[in-house]
């Protein structure tokens, strides 16, 4: 790594010329003025179900999610490096079904491809400069009592191969710095459902997550000391669901999935966390009231990790409870709330074990009117590792944000968010593992 590569302390007061927060009145002015009106001279096609650009400047007070740097000497700074992040994100939308000759009355409800792409630009740590492209298909469709529905999101990033060893230093702080190095990541789900005009249904599922990460693997000695290792991942099921409508716009339902998780080992160690497993669920799914969505499923996961001998897990046989809900309440014209929830296990992206994944996140959005809008969240992460690591950690962010609408090309968004990385375990054993972050981000959305 060479030194204009290694990260530098920066302050608010160091924020670039090019700071859109510098620009953004200049920008507004200029937009309201103009008014984006290209699409006053041209209709969309009806192929294109979106077409935008979003600029966003922001402020990150701690890049590396840590308040201590690396044990040994001559390894770059990370503890509350702060940086400028300057990140702009085109994103377009494909509808597939005209070029198909697919009308309304077609089997095919839903047939598109979508890009996303987010280049951030780290002023003052341009090790963590990266460009991410998420490429997303959606296909659906019905005929008679069948239905079926096929989603995917890839996403290949685009940004360094090596990064610092932290992990022990900070709850939670490496994993942001990881999602910025190159890799691919794959994300699938397949339904296919059988209808009849009785009360009961049939549906097979199968998902896909898959990780290839593409960092330099260098074994832990030497000169390569303090260089952090990530390994490839997957998650693979299967499985089935038989379900009874309780009622018009409720379901509830019963189901088996079969599952593979597979952690690849590093060249130098044996210790992998592969498993099998048997998960049995329960759930309900659909309105319970005009204002109110849920889906809902938990059950055991029983866990068998196929080689006992090298797995990292204390024991070679586990039961695990498994959960996963969206609840969504619009409890008013101008409000709504959403909390969602997953708790699973995992295997860790650095190879040693696998640990009790928790994610929980409460939303609120209110509409002062049909142009502004505020909103305010919170989520809390949770890693709880197993055997032999000695690591519990938590994440809680805390975020409100404001949005503008101009018109129906230009907007104006503001967002702060404060986290706090947190060790469950002794402090006294473990200590300096807490951080606090603050991010404080402007952006202008323009969209066709």
């Amino acid at each position: 790594m060479t030194s204009s590569h290694l990260p530098k302390r920066s302050s608010a007061k160091s924020a670039p010329n090019s700071s859109l927060f510098r620009l953004a009145p200049r920008l507004i002015a200029l937009a309201a003025s103009a008014g984006f009106t290209i699409a006053s001279y041209a209709e969309k096609p009806d192929f294109l179900s979106e077409l935008s650009i979003t600029v966003k400047e922001a402020h990150d007070s701690s890049v590396f999610g840590t308040e201590r740097n690396p044990a040994l000497a001559g390894l770059p700074e990370l503890a509350n490096v702060s940086s400028w992040v300057t990140t702009v994100s085109p994103k377009v939308g494909f509808n597939l079904r005209p070029a198909f000759g697919l009308d309304k009355d077609s089997a095919i409800s839903a047939f598109s491809f979508g890009y996303a792409g987010d280049y951030a630009f780290y002023h003052s740590a341009t090790t963590e400069t990266n460009q991410r492209h998420n490429f997303t298909q959606q296909l659906k469709g019905k005929s008679g009592g069948v239905s079926f529905a096929l989603d995917n999101s890839f996403i290949y990033v685009d940004g360094k191969s090596a990064t610092i060893q932290y992990g022990l230093t900070s709850a939670y702080g490496t994993a942001s710095s990881r999602e910025r190095k190159e890799q691919f990541q794959d994300r699938a789900k397949a339904i296919l459902r059988f209808d009849n005009e009785s009360p009961y249904f049939f549906r097979t599922v199968a998902s896909v997550l898959y990780y290839d990460l593409k960092t330099q693997l260098r074994q832990p000695v030497g000169s390569y000391a303090g260089w952090q290792n990530y390994v490839d991942r997957q998650d693979l099921n299967i499985g089935a669901d038989i379900g009874y409508k309780a009622t018009k716009d409720v379901s509830l339902w019963a189901g088996y999935r079969y599952g593979k998780q597979k952690q690849a080992a590093l060249p130098w160690s044996l210790v992998q966390n592969n498993s099998d497993y048997n998960r049995f669920l329960v759930g309900v799914e659909g309105k319970l009231a005009p204002w109110l969505k849920i889906d809902l499923q938990a059950g055991p996961d029983y866990r068998s990790y196929t080689d006992g001998a090298h797995s990292g897990i204390n024991g070679k046989n586990h039961t695990w409870l498994y959960t996963e809900s969206s609840i969504t309440a619009d409890v008013s014209k101008t409000d709504s709330l959403t909390f969602t929830n997953k708790i699973w296990h995992w295997v860790s992206s650095t190879g040693v074990t696998a640990y009790r994944d928790s994610a929980y996140a409460l939303a609120y959005k209110h509409k002062f009117s049909s142009a502004f809008s505020a909103s305010l969240g919170v989520r809390a992460l949770g890693s709880d590792y197993d055997l032999p690591a000695t690591r519990k950690d938590w994440l809680y962010t805390y975020s409100a944000g404001l949005r503008y609408d101009f018109n129906k090309q230009v907007a104006l968004t503001a967002d702060y968010a404060h986290s706090n990385g947190e060790n469950k375990l002794n402090a006294i054993a473990f200590p300096g593992r807490e951080f606090s972050q603050d991010v404080l981000s402007l952006g202008l959305r323009y969209a066709y």
